[in-house]
């Protein structure tokens, strides 16, 4: 019996030095892997920081390319990628500066200043919209005999302040020959009314966000629209009364959107410390910058989504 016992004791304290040994072993592994990929992107990331004090840009871009497309998981990848950022904005490369802070935002979602990266991306996807340059969405146009800027504007579903915005035209004339930048986009707004955020997107992307106010007492309607109308400091009319846009109880701001809702819409405002609020009869109240922003680039037929 004795004899029994020390040998199932002998057996289990075999069994478990195997499985020490094998955890240990794997452990030192995965160790090893790292510390070799950790001396294999030191050399890569020290080279690219020469080249950067040599002002060797075009190399040093190389060597951060190498770092974040060969060594994603190096604790030099994120830096690797803000570098890159800085590279291309030295250059005035907008469109790679931007697209690094997505990819930066999508390889390191935890990063410390990712509000402020999101600002960034937003800030630029406007500044690249704005831009002359043809990037995404955008499309070349050749002015052809007897085109408008309105023609042109309601064949391709876009704004003519967008036209005139993106083209760097101050007035309503154009020629035959003349090359305009086309902003080709599909956007869309969404409205959550829990949070009075308003995005603006093109497709399922973001291209930015509008902290707004929305109606009290849950009076913003909830479902989807379009934007019809688009004015410019409209007569506003008042239950009761019509205020005229140099009255001091207008209340319309800059620009107005109606939506496919009767009585109801996007519009500026007079005060703008309200901003943020539940405050409104209904509308969806926003900063006079921001929806004079939002005017040039949304055509009427919009959709519009708003959710509680």
């Amino acid at each position: 019996m004795k004899k029994n016992i020390i040998w199932v004791i002998i057996v289990l304290v075999a069994f478990l030095v195997v499985a020490v040994s094998f955890f240990v072993t794997k452990e030192v592994t995965v160790n090893e892997q790292f510390v070799t990929e950790y001396d294999k992107a030191t050399p890569v990331y020290r080279r690219a920081e020469n080249f950067v004090r040599n002002e060797e840009y075009s190399k040093a871009e190389n060597a951060f390319l190498t770092v974040v497309n060969d060594y994603p998981e190096s604790i030099y990848a994120e830096n690797s990628r803000r570098n890159l950022i800085e590279i291309y904005r030295k250059n005035k490369d907008y469109k790679k500066v931007r697209d690094n802070y997505k990819r930066l935002m999508r390889e390191f979602p935890d990063i410390a200043d990712s509000a402020e990266v999101k600002a960034i991306i937003e800030d630029l996807n406007l500044q690249i919209m704005f831009s002359p340059d043809i990037a995404e969405n955008s499309v070349e146009y050749e002015v052809l005999p007897g085109d408008t800027l309105y023609k042109i504007a309601k064949n391709f579903n876009t704004t003519v302040e967008l036209l005139k915005k993106a083209n760097g035209i101050e007035k309503d004339l154009i020629r035959p020959g003349q090359k305009l930048k086309i902003i080709v986009s599909e956007f869309s707004i969404f409205v959550d009314k829990s949070q009075n955020i308003l995005l603006l997107k093109n497709m399922d992307e973001i291209v930015k966000s509008y902290q707004v106010s929305t109606g009290k007492n849950n009076s913003t309607p909830v479902g989807v629209f379009r934007v019809e109308e688009k004015m410019v400091q409209p007569v506003w009319y008042k239950i009761g009364s019509v205020v005229s846009p140099d009255s001091d109880e207008y209340e319309l701001g800059s620009r107005w959107m109606g939506l496919s809702v009767e009585g109801y819409g996007i519009h500026g405002t007079s005060d703008e410390s309200t901003i943020g609020q539940q405050v409104t009869l209904g509308c969806v109240r926003m900063r006079n910058d921001d929806v004079v922003e939002l005017f040039t680039i949304i055509p009427s037929g919009t959709k519009v989504t708003i959710v509680n």
